[in-house]
């Protein structure tokens, strides 16, 4: 957050936490064209009451059957746009008979990336830390399995072994580091990997996070590694992706998971 090249911006000592959200207007300039008591969403920090220009904020899309606060979860440009685009528009999106990897499965993106992964038909696999995680991955969003970085009897290998004994052909990453370069060992000729995220990297010094040493297996199986932002899909793809996450969730094919924490005061340990 202090970090000046920081990709999303750095905060300043006292500065307000930037954060997207929504909220109700409740008070407007006579130029603006906004009406109090309508709701707008926008990057409007983590406060009770924000103030901002007119052309920094959009009108609330509304879906039958949704409620608001979906814009923050499933319809949300940081949580499920950015998942619905790693799956079907960075790279080719997997297909029935693939064996997809999802790590960071149990949280806000990889939860509706591994939904959105399932719908397609393909075997899909989560990685996530703890026996209650997996449980969560296999039994409430009906994946094919789990993988428990954290476990203290098997290592990540020897669980690959019994789950992807034929390989991964696509493999959506939000962690980095040490279990992206263990998966990346057994990627598949034509294989696509995704670059969502670094969690385990993060807050790290610059020039000292931990890259995949496992690289050479993009030369050797033909694979592709791509990574992505969902800003670079909010053009005319946005519409598409909005009406396709709704249309899934219509048919059952993906749900939104939601933890809550409420008042102002709350907002550091949430963080």
């Amino acid at each position: 957050m202090l970090d000046a090249d920081a990709y999303h911006g750095s905060v300043e000592i006292g500065g307000t936490m930037p954060a997207l959200g929504y909220g109700e207007i409740v008070h407007a300039g006579s130029k603006t064209k906004m009406k109090v008591g309508s709701y707008v969403a926008g990057m409007f920090g983590a406060q009770t009451h924000s103030t901002c220009k007119a052309n920094s904020v959009f009108p609330m899309m509304k879906f039958p059957c949704l409620p608001l606060k979906s814009s923050l979860g499933l319809m949300s440009l940081s949580c499920g746009l950015t998942a619905y685009a790693g799956v079907f528009y960075v790279c080719k999106p997997p297909r029935k008979g693939d064996t997809v990897v999802i790590t960071a499965a149990a949280g806000a993106v990889g939860s509706i990336a591994s939904q959105l992964a399932k719908s397609t038909g393909a075997r899909v696999i989560g990685v996530a830390g703890g026996k209650k995680k997996g449980s969560y991955l296999v039994n409430d969003l009906g994946l094919d399995g789990a993988l428990d970085y954290k476990d203290d009897e098997r290592t990540l290998d020897e669980q690959l072994d019994d789950l992807c004994p034929d390989g991964i052909d696509f493999l959506y990453d939000n962690v980095g580091g040490g279990v992206l370069n263990t998966l990346m060992g057994r990627i598949n000729t034509n294989g696509r990997i995704i670059i969502c995220g670094a969690i385990s990297q993060y807050g790290k010094q610059r020039g000292t996070a931990i890259g995949p040493s496992n690289y050479i297996k993009l030369a050797e199986r033909g694979a592709m590694m791509k990574g992505f932002n969902a800003m670079q899909y909010m053009t005319w793809k946005l519409p598409f992706m909005l009406c396709g996450m709704f249309y899934l969730y219509m048919r059952g094919k993906v749900k939104m998971t939601e933890h809550t924490e409420f008042g102002i005061a709350s907002y550091p340990t949430a963080l």
